[in-house]
C-alpha cells in the first residue's frame, strides 16, 4: 500500500510540474533579432505574431526607431512597437489611478480593500 501512495505521489508532482512549465512563454526578441529578422524577409505578421506571444513592449526612442527603419524594419512592425509600449503606459496609469492599492506590475494578485473581501485584478 506505501508504494501505491508513493507513486501516486510521483506521478501528481510529475503532472503538476509539466502544466507549470507549459505557462511559461518564450523571452521576447532582442531589437537586433527583430531587426535580423527583418533582413532575413521574415514576413512583418510573422515577426508581430512573436512579439504578441511573448508580450514584448520595449520603451523606444524615435532615433530608435528611425534607426530601426533605416536597417529595413517594416513600418507595420515599428507601428506594433508602439502601441504594445503605448497600451502598456495606458494599463499602468489606469490600474494606478483606478486604484489606490495598486503596486504596479503584479496582475492577479490580491489587494485588500478596507472591507475584508479581497478581489482580483485582471488586465484588459
Amino acid at each position: 500500500m506505501p508504494m501505491r501512495r508513493l507513486a501516486f505521489l510521483l506521478i501528481t508532482i510529475a503532472l503538476l510540474g509539466s502544466g507549470c512549465a507549459a505557462v511559461q512563454r518564450r523571452p521576447p526578441p532582442t531589437l537586433e533579432q527583430i531587426v535580423e529578422m527583418s533582413r532575413q524577409g521574415v514576413p512583418a505578421e510573422e515577426i508581430i505574431q512573436q512579439l504578441k506571444e511573448s508580450r514584448a513592449v520595449y520603451e523606444l526612442s524615435g532615433s530608435q526607431l528611425a534607426r530601426m527603419h533605416e536597417h529595413g524594419v517594416p513600418e507595420a512592425v515599428l507601428d506594433h512597437l508602439q502601441q504594445a509600449y503605448i497600451n502598456s503606459v495606458r494599463l499602468q496609469e489606469r490600474m494606478y489611478h483606478h486604484d489606490r492599492f495598486w503596486m504596479g506590475g503584479c496582475f492577479g494578485c490580491y489587494y485588500y480593500r478596507p472591507w475584508p473581501a479581497p478581489y482580483l485584478v485582471i488586465p484588459y
